[in-house]
């Protein structure tokens, strides 16, 4: 059976982790951590685990790494098809509002400029039907609820092989996974360099300390554009968590998952005007993904709508702990 497409990016990761001066990883592996990351789930899922960190019971040899890190494959493909509709979506609003407030002059000259044949005008052209592809999304949703309960077929598997991932749309969508990924597994790292305790389950302010160390050292180490896609990448990651488990429950161990998503956007809110907007787009996904129909919709600005999401999200996550309190 293949693996998961998602894990031709592998070496994209590596070469970001490259740029992470700040976390000083070749120390780290030096200290203990296998520089080889443990994917399981690889050849279609289904998903049994995010990222964690774990101790080796035996080494065989003293120079033995006695530290790595395991993560999901079916996992991150989840997460790269999020990207993929996050950023769909959203151009797909963006372009079509565009148009709305153009002048007849200025529409007539975009239909003409349509007409030329090449991959921007092509995806341009594909974006004017909203409901194909609002459509494309949800079958998109449909496949990342059955990598999550079940392993996927080898028909399903194929299926993941179409996804785009070589075109300009397809690199951006790349670009952000990469980034979200990147900082879940910096997360997984921090707790290695943290010195944090292995013989005993995590505290919440090591879950936090570990968000805070990856956070700062993409924050830190990047800039320009590069260091705008990792943010949105940082906030898509925290994001997927509520798709693997909606439930929006306390674990005992992270901070609530609303908690951390708001947290950090509002350290980076200012940062880029496309925030606002791609953030109401990863909720109306997650909406669509629970069947929630209550979320609060597009009414105003972005930053207005994503105002009234976080109130929303907030009172919810509220609810979901205080069940029977």
């Amino acid at each position: 059976m293949k693996y998961f497409p998602v894990c031709r990016l592998n070496e994209a990761i590596s070469r970001t982790f490259e740029k992470t001066i700040s976390l000083d990883i070749a120390q780290g592996i030096r200290d203990g951590l296998d520089s080889m990351i443990h994917f399981v789930d690889e050849q279609g899922g289904p998903l049994s685990t995010i990222a964690e960190i774990i101790d080796k019971p035996i080494l065989i040899d003293k120079d033995e790494p006695k530290r790595y890190v395991k993560i999901s494959a079916a996992y991150s493909q989840m997460l790269w098809m999020i990207c993929s509709i996050v950023i769909r979506n959203h151009d797909c609003v963006a372009i079509n509002y565009e148009i709305e407030h153009m002048s007849i002059e200025e529409y007539n000259n975009f239909l003409k400029e349509l007409d030329i044949d090449n991959a921007i005008t092509k995806y341009e052209r594909a974006l004017l039907d909203q409901k194909v592809v609002f459509s494309e999304s949800a079958d998109i949703l449909n496949k990342i609820e059955i990598l999550s309960n079940r392993k996927l077929s080898d028909e399903e598997m194929e299926q993941l092989y179409t996804y785009d991932m070589t075109s300009d749309i397809g690199v951006r969508i790349n670009s952000l996974y990469v980034y979200a990924m990147s900082f879940i597994l910096l997360h997984e790292f921090s707790h290695h360099s943290l010195n944090h305790d292995f013989n005993h389950y995590g505290t919440i302010e090591e879950e936090e300390a570990a968000d805070h160390n990856a956070f700062w050292a993409l924050y830190s180490d990047l800039e320009g554009n590069e260091r705008e896609t990792a943010l949105l990448g940082i906030l898509c990651a925290l994001v997927s968590l509520i798709f693997v488990d909606p439930s929006l429950e306390d674990d005992g161990i992270h901070p609530l998952p609303i908690e951390r998503i708001f947290y950090f956007y509002n350290i980076v809110k200012d940062e880029s005007p496309k925030f606002a907007g791609l953030m109401c787009h990863l909720f109306y996904t997650w909406a669509v993904y629970v069947h929630d129909a209550n979320m609060p919709q597009l009414d105003g600005s972005y930053d207005e709508t994503f105002d009234k999401i976080k109130a929303y999200m907030i009172e919810k996550a509220h609810q979901a702990n205080n069940r029977g309190a």
